[in-house]
């Protein structure tokens, strides 16, 4: 039992020492559409909605809908990495995804859904702001199964906070035994940055 106990513990943190980093996260604040047939439009009865997209340091990319909900359901944060293709061009990001999982946490939905939906998306950023289609959003709930639209564009966001540069605003760097580092190591580091936010970075 021992044996195996530390063999997981390897495992987690040879995984958490490969995870991807975010370089940079921009934070899209807007509204959202939900429907079943067809992508719904927006308009002044659409919920808020907001969407965290991050460059991560392996050329990767991140797209995570807060508190996804539709008919009164919170389904939680869905987070969209693994199949998340991206392209760049004149100054336009366009990600798409073809029926990937992706992964659903912080609601009690989270694990009738099998921690994951499945999900098809086209989203544009261009000038500052967002908009995405999803489609295809499929949820099995408790043996229920339905397909989901929906329609998301930012009014606004926060600009790109650039996390690659958190070194030349880190004030203090610790491991998880709260032990002040001279630099990052590798795995979890504990950083407190100048403005006094603290921050979790996995190198």
């Amino acid at each position: 039992m021992k044996r195996f106990l530390l063999s997981a513990i390897a495992l987690v943190v040879a995984f958490a020492a490969n995870a991807a980093t975010a370089v940079e996260t921009t934070t899209f604040q807007g509204k959202i559409a939900v429907g079943f047939e067809t992508i719904p439009e927006i308009d002044d009865n659409s919920d808020a909605a907001t969407v965290v997209f991050s460059k991560m340091d392996d050329g990767t990319y991140q797209f995570v809908l807060q508190q996804f909900s539709f008919s009164g359901l919170v389904i939680g944060d869905v987070t969209i990495t693994k199949g998340l293709n991206a392209e760049e061009k004149d100054g336009t990001i366009v990600l798409t995804t073809d029926n990937v999982e992706a992964p659903v946490t912080n609601s009690e939905m989270a694990a009738m859904l099998g921690g994951k939906v499945l999900i098809t998306m086209k989203a544009t950023i261009k000038e500052g702001k967002m908009v995405a289609e999803l489609s295809n959003i499929h949820v099995n709930l408790s043996g229920t199964e339905m397909d989901v639209t929906a329609k998301f564009e930012s009014s606004s966001s926060t600009g790109i906070n650039s996390v690659s540069t958190a070194s030349a605003q880190t004030s203090r760097i610790y491991d998880l035994s709260g032990r002040e580092l001279p630099a990052m190591q590798k795995g979890l580091n504990i950083v407190k940055m100048a403005n006094g936010e603290t921050v979790k970075i996995i190198k």
